[in-house]
Formats: C-alpha cells, structure tokens, sequence
C-alpha cells in the first residue's frame, strides 16, 4: 500500500468519521465506506462475527456479506442503520430447512417432474414472516423461482431473472390503506410477502395456522381472500366431491370469498385437468385448471 493510502486509511478509522470493513480480518480492496450508525446496528445484530465485507446497492443499501452458522449471509442496511432484510443461502440443500418447506416443496409438479433444485434462499425481514426461495432449472425450460411460506404452501412462481439478491423484496411495505384492512380483518396475522401484481395488490398472510392470500384492486379495494385448506375440508364438502367424483383424490382445497359475495371451495384433484368450485351447499361446477 502507498504512503499516501495508507495515511488516508488510518485517519479515516482514527477520526471514526467511517468504519472500514476492511479494518476487520477481511483483507478485500473493494470494500467501501461504512458509516458508524450502520456498522454498530450490524454488530447489535450478528455479535461475534468479525470477517465481513460490505458492499454497496441500487438506492443507496449497504450490504454486509459474511458466513454464519457455515452458511453465506446478505444483510442489508440504509445508510442511517435499519436492518431491511438478510439473505442466507441454503445453497442446493433441501434438508436445511423446515420440514413444511420440504413437504411443500415435494408436492410441486417440479419435484414430480424432475426439475433440479439449482439454489436455496432464505429471506428475513423486519415485520415480514420467513419466506424461503427455491430456484429450479430444467433442461430446455426457464428457470423458476419459487416462494415458499413456513407452511411450505406455494404462494408465487417466477421465471428467474438473474436478481441473486432479490432487490425488489427490499423496503417492500404496505400501503396504509391495505395495511390497515389486513390490521382489521386478520389480527395477529403474520405477513409473508407482499406484492403488486395484475394491475392490483397480493398480500401474502399466515392466519390461524393457515396460508391466505388476500387480493386488491389498484386502488386499495378488497377483492377476495384465498385461504389454504389443503385436505382439511368439511365433511359435507368432502361427501359432494366423493360423491361426484368417486375414486378420485383430492389434492388440494382453498377456500374463497370475493366482494361480489360468492363463497366456495376450489377443489384440486389429482390427476384430472378441470377444478371443482363447490358451494358451500355441496354444488359442483367444473373449471379450467391454470
């Protein structure tokens, strides 16, 4: 190192203006600048860890990349300290994480199909409940990203883009408006994610034990809720589908309402390429399968 960046290194670290990461036991060139707000909010949060190096995101994020529990981590911070989101990597393994997440994910049609688990991410957020992303790949098809909720229920599935980092899960929050609606209708509930999507809003709850899925229109309206029953459904309902449909297996249930006031039960069977939307009074109407 030259004279001259080296005097430049030490002042800086004396006047504690910046902590470098670099004064840590990394030795890596290109770590920049971080202030000291942001460096004692990452040593509130991961005590103990010494052989970081930061880096520097769209909007201004700093990112702190270590290795914890032998695992690779990502936590993102603002410039004046908050903790936005952390990113550890589960690399190809399945077994690291919760068995819901597992049964969940061996219940796709990419488990069944031979689809080849490519990497594992774990997403933590302030206010958000633990997601984990499973990006898959297939000889002659695009990559997927799948979202998974500690339930292990399937709630999105993207072609994957590249974004390693998943940039846009970062500073994700609710508009008053939703975030209000889902205060009054869902207390205590858990986000998962949230998401704009259609031209309206998809937020992503875990309620009573059960994944729901709550939809907005683009101005904030309420336009239906989706609950995930899987085979947990009520025996009258249970009675119609065998009755209709004997023999067959169901895979799959959720429970809808929509602001026009229809309520019913969308029905997946295994191995049939129609859904059944049943009424609360046992009546059947078959419909595509997207």
């Amino acid at each position: 190192m030259k004279t001259v960046e080296l005097l430049k290194w030490t002042m800086a670290c004396a006047l504690g203006v910046f902590v470098f990461a670099s004064c840590s036991d990394d030795d890596d060139d290109d770590n920049v600048p971080v202030p000291d707000t942001v460096q004692m909010a990452f040593e509130q949060k991961y005590a103990g860890v010494t052989r970081v190096s930061w880096d520097r995101e769209d909007g201004g994020y700093l990112v702190a990349e270590f290795r914890d529990g032998g695992r690779e981590h990502d936590a993102w911070f603002t410039q004046g300290g908050e903790w936005m989101m952390t990113e550890v990597d589960h690399a190809r393994n399945l077994q690291n994480l919760p068995q819901a997440v597992q049964d969940g994910y061996a219940a796709t049609r990419y488990a069944q199909e031979g689809w080849r688990v490519d990497d594992i991410d774990e997403i933590q957020r302030p206010a958000y409940e633990t997601i984990y992303i499973i990006e898959v790949e297939k000889a002659g098809q695009p990559d997927y990203d799948l979202y998974f909720d500690v339930n292990g229920t399937l709630f999105r599935e993207l072609a994957d883009y590249d974004d390693d980092r998943h940039h846009g899960l970062v500073g994700n929050s609710l508009p008053d408006g939703i975030r209000q609606y889902v205060e009054a209708n869902f207390p205590g509930a858990r986000v998962s994610d949230f998401d704009r999507e259609r031209g309206g809003y998809e937020v992503e709850l875990v309620y009573g034990g059960r994944s729901v899925e709550v939809v907005f229109d683009e101005a904030g309206n309420w336009l239906r809720t989706v609950t995930d029953l899987r085979r947990d459904i009520p025996a009258e309902i249970l009675q119609a589908v065998n009755a209709q449909y004997p023999g067959k297996r169901i895979d799959d249930c959720e429970y809808v309402e929509t602001s026009d006031g229809e309520k019913y039960y969308l029905i997946d069977l295994d191995n049939y390429n129609m859904d059944l939307k049943v009424t609360p009074d046992g009546v059947i109407t078959e419909t595509p399968d997207y």
